[in-house]
């Protein structure tokens, strides 16, 4: 036995270099099974420096510990970090997006819609991390005893300035990526270079890849929690909205089209534009025939609380910070120029429906902060099952009212899991969702896939009778004549766990990757002529388009969007700051040398920034 531990002693001196390499092996097997996600190389000099930098300053700052304590820092900080590598595998297999620290806002609430269906990570990635996971606990045993009268102190103070050093190398890499100074400028593809991506890390997709792990932890917690980031001041704020002032778009021949009539404005649950067929949603494909219809809308994903994005878009018309801002902002800060005090200021109730619990989200605080008189859940409403959204017509006497108002509506049906972990909902119309899909001549290779697409469309199915009840309440109670309608959705429908199947069925190829953000949007008024409206158009222009329609008394400056009828914007732009509009898209980008679409992407770009610095400096608190 003594044999045995004198052998493992002379092993000790590997105790730190496995450290070191599990560190290293844990970053770069995430990165080369992740990379394509990203437009960063593997072996790009900045994330392998600043992964061996990080992993050399994590082992020399162990190194100056007691055995113990060394013992357990080598295997907390390596759990920590593995554990932090299956949740970006995990988050992008359900959201196509890495994990970032500011979505902790919502990770409570996303909890509850949360399913073991939509986790999907490489068996490869789980492999090297249990094999890096093997090193440390290698590294954790080996890990020698510092015993007295021995110079260990030397040790220490190589450690230390080791340590020193590694710092002073995340530095230097670090500038390398820093902006040069009074730049503005874009590359083909008019969506943010490396310098911006990095300066701006709020891409989570773009900036892990192009970091690493350690660099983009530490960083992202930075950021997402507004530490170092430049102070937001007013004047900043009060110049752009100056400015501002001469981009908006005048009157036009839709200006107070809808004045004086009600408005009920329904978002949608997760309503692709391949769901709205007539086979699947008759209700609706209908409305839509004979409505404003939206051809060319789309719906960015700001927040990774998708729903709540577009929520906040609609009713403030303000872009929710995606870093730098905690959740409680929407609960406290003032907004006056909010969709439902505008009709109130009008002399309209403004009230919510929506079947989930007012604490998810905290909705119920937070709309009644957006200027909504009262949020009504799925008790309110008399619901009998909560997933329905047909049952939300139990509630419809409290939705319209003989007196001014403003409804606003969210479906439910349309979540997922399009699983049996939703077979209340999923089993209501299955049959007859398998038998519309097998008309429509939709296939997959995949038995799964197939499964959660005809769920999907059944989910839809019961928004869609939703729809019809509606209508159908509207014209035998005469209010059909008085309401305009006011439909779209919160975001494409990513809750099919194949997104290349979603890219199929929606037409999303190589050219038109944007694609895969367009949603449906209609406007319907009984005395208004259908019409196509093939202006770009996203979740940011719904509401300056309802203040022109509705003639509603407010400075328009404010929005980040624009009306849809008049002669400015037209222009999407995502949150990864990639744009496009009728002219140019960021794949079939115009010449470099355009002077013309780079000054347009500029301008939008300082838009969103300054949009969500408004949210983020509570810009209206002293209104």
């Amino acid at each position: 036995m003594s044999d045995i531990v004198a052998k493992i002693k002379k092993l000790s001196f590997l105790s730190l270099p496995l450290c070191f390499l599990s560190f290293v092996m844990l970053d770069f097997s995430f990165r080369a099974f992740y990379g394509f996600v990203g437009q960063g190389e593997l072996f790009a000099w900045q994330p392998v420096w600043f992964t061996l930098f990080w992993s050399l300053l994590f082992t020399a700052l162990i190194a100056l510990l007691p055995r113990l304590i060394r013992r357990i820092v080598m295997l907390t900080l390596y759990i920590f970090f593995a554990i932090l590598t299956l949740v970006h595998a995990g988050m992008y297999s359900v959201f196509g997006n890495f994990f970032s620290f500011a979505s902790l806002n919502f990770a409570g609430d996303g909890a509850a819609f949360f399913s073991w269906s939509y986790i999907s990570i490489r068996k490869l990635l789980i492999i090297c991390v249990i094999g890096a996971l093997l090193l440390m606990s290698a590294a954790a045993f080996l890990a020698p005893k510092y015993e007295k009268g021995k110079k260990w102190w030397i040790f220490r103070i190589v450690a230390g300035v080791v340590g020193i050093g590694c710092i002073f190398g995340i530095e230097c890499v670090h500038r390398s990526y820093a902006l040069p100074e009074d730049s503005i400028y874009y590359e083909s593809s008019y969506g943010n270079t490396i310098e911006e991506t990095y300066a701006d890390f709020t891409n989570a997709n773009a900036c892990l890849p192009m970091t690493g792990l350690y660099q983009y932890t530490f960083r992202n917690f930075c950021v997402s929690f507004g530490i170092g980031l430049p102070s937001i001041n007013s004047i900043e704020l009060d110049s752009f909205y100056r400015e501002r002032a001469n981009e908006i778009s005048s009157d036009n021949e839709m200006t107070g089209a809808f004045k004086d009539k009600n408005l009920i404005m329904i978002m949608l649950e997760s309503i692709d534009t391949y769901m709205l067929q007539e086979e699947y949603m008759p209700n609706l494909w209908t409305l839509q025939q004979e409505s404003i219809q939206f051809e060319n809308h789309y719906s960015p994903i700001f927040l990774p609380a998708a729903t709540f994005n577009t929520e906040v878009m609609t009713l403030t018309g303000i872009i929710p910070p995606n870093h730098g801002f905690n959740g409680s902002g929407y609960m406290r800060n003032a907004f006056p120029l909010s969709l439902p005090n505008l009709f109130k200021s009008a002399g309209y109730t403004a009230q919510t429906f929506h079947t989930s619990n007012p604490r998810i989200y905290n909705r119920g605080e937070i709309h009644k902060n957006f200027g909504m008189d009262a949020y009504h859940n799925w008790e309110d409403m008399g619901m009998q099952v909560i997933e329905w959204d047909s049952d939300m017509l139990n509630g419809y006497d409290k939705m319209v009212s003989d007196d001014p108002f403003f409804t606003f509506i969210i479906t439910y049906s349309g979540h997922g899991p399009y699983t049996e972990d939703m077979n209340t909902l999923g089993a209501k119309h299955y049959e007859e969702a398998k038998a519309a899909v097998e008309f429509t001549g939709i296939s997959s290779d995949s038995a799964d896939t197939m499964e959660q697409y005809i769920r999907a469309i059944s989910h839809a199915m019961d928004t869609d009778a939703f729809i019809g009840g509606l209508i159908e309440r509207l014209e035998a109670d005469g209010h059909i004549d008085d309401t305009v309608l006011v439909i779209y959705t919160d975001h494409y429908g990513k809750y099919l766990t194949d997104e290349g199947f979603i890219k199929e069925v929606k037409g999303v190829g190589e050219d038109n990757p944007e694609d895969l953000y367009k949603t449906p949007f209609m406007i319907y008024s009984k005395d208004m002529e259908p019409q196509t409206v093939e202006k770009y158009t996203s979740s940011i222009d719904i509401m300056p388009t309802l203040i022109n329609l509705f003639g509603l008394e407010v400075d328009r400056r404010y929005y980040v969007g624009d009306d849809a009828f008049g002669t400015e914007g037209g222009m999407v732009m995502l949150s990864d700051y990639s744009w496009f509009n009728a002219d140019y898209t960021t794949v079939q980008s115009a010449s470099a040398t355009d002077e013309e679409a780079l000054e347009m992407a500029a301008n939008w770009k300082k838009r969103i920034n300054m949009s969500m610095n408004t949210m983020i400096y509570d810009y209206f608190k002293n209104w």
